[in-house]
């Protein structure tokens, strides 16, 4: 969700922090990563506190020494958000939002800063990710249109503020997202997301975007990213050439060439029966599994190599 929080000493600054709280370092990362896939909140009471609780719906869940453990389910809207935060953390963002209180300064002209709390955010070398997350306990259809525009009308400001963190030498691709949990989309909402260019994640998309983050493991962030940014220019890539024989299959034009993986995961998309695209139908790729990818690693490292390029 994203809200404005009261005006902090913040803005008035002499070098103010325009994302924060921002997780940079591995191990703290990782120790994020544990709360995140926490579908519990747990206390430890004394006796005399367990029944006020349990009114609350709080549950026992240990009784200890001395005192009582209790449990409770987080809500819906704080499991969305840690699914959607543990999938970029498994995409391998080394730049991730900290807590449920991660805020942009936004600066705008006639008006007083202020912040911004934003879901979910990630930050890789290249490309940065914006999340907001909607939920509902059942399946429902809703209108998304003041929410959507409301995002819509954040993405400049939000934007400056990226690029005022960074520099302005840092020049990202940024991927807006609006994850849903429950929700029934209207085409008219749809629409609206489209030409805002902000990409719809439903449950469905989140569960095949989280299997093959499971399976792939930090390679798997091109595949996500090629779903977002397909049709894009990569500065990176300029000028390159590689070498290709063409040739024909079944009718087909192919291109038979030697690349970095690195390059190669840049520009390619696999569709997996999972997300079932329809822009690659009626063709699919099954998921590997990651036995056969140690495997296939195994048999590049064991196999002499001039016998492997003459296979």
């Amino acid at each position: 969700m994203i809200k404005t929080l009261p005006k902090s000493e913040e803005p008035g600054s002499t070098h103010p922090t325009y994302l924060s709280p921002l997780l940079c370092e591995r191990s703290v990362i990782a120790r994020e990563a544990v709360k995140r896939r926490r579908l519990f909140d747990l206390k430890t009471l004394a006796e005399s506190e367990i029944a006020e609780h349990q009114a609350g719906g709080w549950l026992i869940d240990r009784r200890l020494t001395k005192k009582t453990r209790l449990k409770r389910q987080k809500l819906i809207d704080e499991r969305l958000e840690n699914r959607v935060w543990t999938l970029l953390f498994k995409l391998g963002y080394p730049e991730l939002s900290q807590g449920r209180s991660f805020t942009a300064l936004i600066e705008r002209k006639r008006a007083e800063p202020f912040r911004k709390q934003i879901d979910v955010f990630a930050k890789d070398e290249e490309t940065v990710v914006v999340v907001e997350c909607k939920s509902c306990e059942k399946m429902t259809r809703r209108s998304l249109q003041k929410d959507l525009e409301e995002f819509a009308n954040l993405k400049g400001p939000i934007a400056q503020a990226v690029t005022k963190h960074y520099g302005r030498d840092f020049k990202p691709k940024i991927v807006w997202l609006f994850v849903t949990e429950n929700i029934i989309w209207s085409k008219p909402d749809k629409d609206r997301a489209t030409g805002e260019n902000i990409r719809i994640i439903t449950e469905r998309e989140l569960r095949y975007y989280l299997q093959i983050a499971e399976h792939l493991g930090k390679a798997a962030r091109f595949q996500f990213l090629a779903e977002f940014l397909k049709g894009q220019q990569i500065p990176e890539l300029r000028n390159h050439v590689v070498p290709a024989i063409r040739g024909k299959l079944g009718g087909h034009r192919f291109y038979c060439f030697v690349t970095r993986p690195r390059d190669l995961l840049k520009i390619s998309f696999v569709n997996h029966r999972t997300l079932n695209d329809l822009e690659g139908a009626p063709t699919y790729q099954r998921l590997v599994s990651r036995a056969r990818i140690r495997d296939i690693a195994k048999f590049i490292k064991t196999t002499d190599t001039f016998r492997l390029i003459s296979c």
